[in-house]
């Protein structure tokens, strides 16, 4: 059926908490234990999200958990993906990435995008045809499109041109007109969304092709790997990397998150030619070119964000990543 991965799944946790749902059935309902998300690198399956949501919505009486899940959409919702929507050049490019790795963050179903004349079509084809079931699923995805849409382009009162819905109209229309800024269909033919084609190629503010350039690469690369068995040092990798900020991870703390002893990850890590050392300062290289590039940190807020408690430390190590002090690199860019 497919998996979602942590990250996207915990959004929709935290939405149904703050729609007034208790914790403590969602919980039970993922059945992964008192601390679920511990592990970044873990996925879910598909069923968990749509379940999670109807839960919610029966324990709470609100049917609007998918539409604030989708306005509650950001680009740390998305990891590398939402980094390099914010760096797209255009809607369209912005459209394009998400349809190519869609599937690191949902296998709930496909977006794709088509351009005619006189408008453009955001279309959601969901893996389950069951409209009313994919409902909350189906509503997150385009209130985070619009709302994401908007934050992109700087659009802020930019109204949807036409949102048609293959679902039966829900109690909560009322907030789903004001949301897109129009009048929503519903018991249509096809989930979409209709925008004004002038939008598509618009140039979007902050459009970075050298940071677009480097997170495809890295995406590339987690796609491939997403269709190969899960390694001890791709888990601890992933692992690392969301705990990067947080000051230097720990083996402790990653074992833990990844449920099994400091021993046992050593041994799993040595079986495939890596350590944990090495593992961790090729996540901070990598975020490190990210961060460079996204120049939007200092480099002392750079070597904080890498979990790196002295400058000079960072400076030493990112001579024997790059051949050169961060000053340097950046002057050549």
């Amino acid at each position: 059926m497919g998996d979602v991965s942590c990250r996207y799944l915990k959004s929709y946790f935290d939405t149904c908490i703050a729609q007034g749902c208790p914790p403590e059935p969602l919980i039970e309902l993922l059945n992964a234990g008192p601390a679920p998300f511990e592990n970044p690198a873990r996925r879910f399956d598909n069923s968990l999200v749509i379940d999670m949501l109807h839960l919610a919505e029966r324990l709470t009486g609100e049917t609007t958990m998918g539409l604030f899940a989708g306005r509650g959409f950001r680009p740390a919702t998305f990891l590398d993906i939402g980094l390099a929507l914010v760096s797209s050049a255009t809607l369209r490019q912005a459209l394009e990435i998400n349809e190519r790795y869609q599937d690191l963050t949902q296998q709930l179903g496909k977006t794709h995008l088509v351009v005619k004349s006189d408008k453009a079509l955001i279309t959601w084809r969901s893996y389950i045809d069951d409209p009313e079931r994919m409902r909350p699923v189906t509503e997150a995805v385009f209130a985070g499109y619009a709302v994401f849409g908007r934050w992109l382009t700087w659009l802020y009162d930019q109204e949807v041109a036409a949102m048609r819905f293959r679902h039966s109209r829900p109690p909560h229309a009322a907030e789903c007109d004001e949301l897109f800024g129009c009048k929503v269909t519903y018991h249509a033919r096809v989930n979409e969304m209709e925008l004004d084609p002038t939008l598509v190629d618009m140039p979007l503010p902050n459009a970075n092709p050298e940071l677009l350039q480097v997170l495809c690469a890295r995406l590339d690369r987690e796609l491939a790997a997403l269709r190969k068995p899960l390694t001890a040092e791709a888990e601890t990798f992933h692992c690392v990397q969301a705990m990067l900020g947080d000051g230097a991870p720990s083996l402790e703390r990653v074992a833990r998150a990844l449920d099994t002893s400091e021993r046992t990850l050593r041994r799993r890590l040595a079986e495939e030619g890596a350590s944990f050392r090495g593992v961790v300062e090729s996540a901070r290289k990598e975020a490190c070119e990210v961060y460079i590039r996204e120049r939007r940190k200092s480099i002392a807020e750079i070597a904080h964000a890498l979990g790196y408690s002295e400058q000079s430390a960072f400076t030493r190590a990112f001579r024997n990543w790059f051949g050169a002090s961060p000053s340097e690199y950046i002057r050549a860019l």
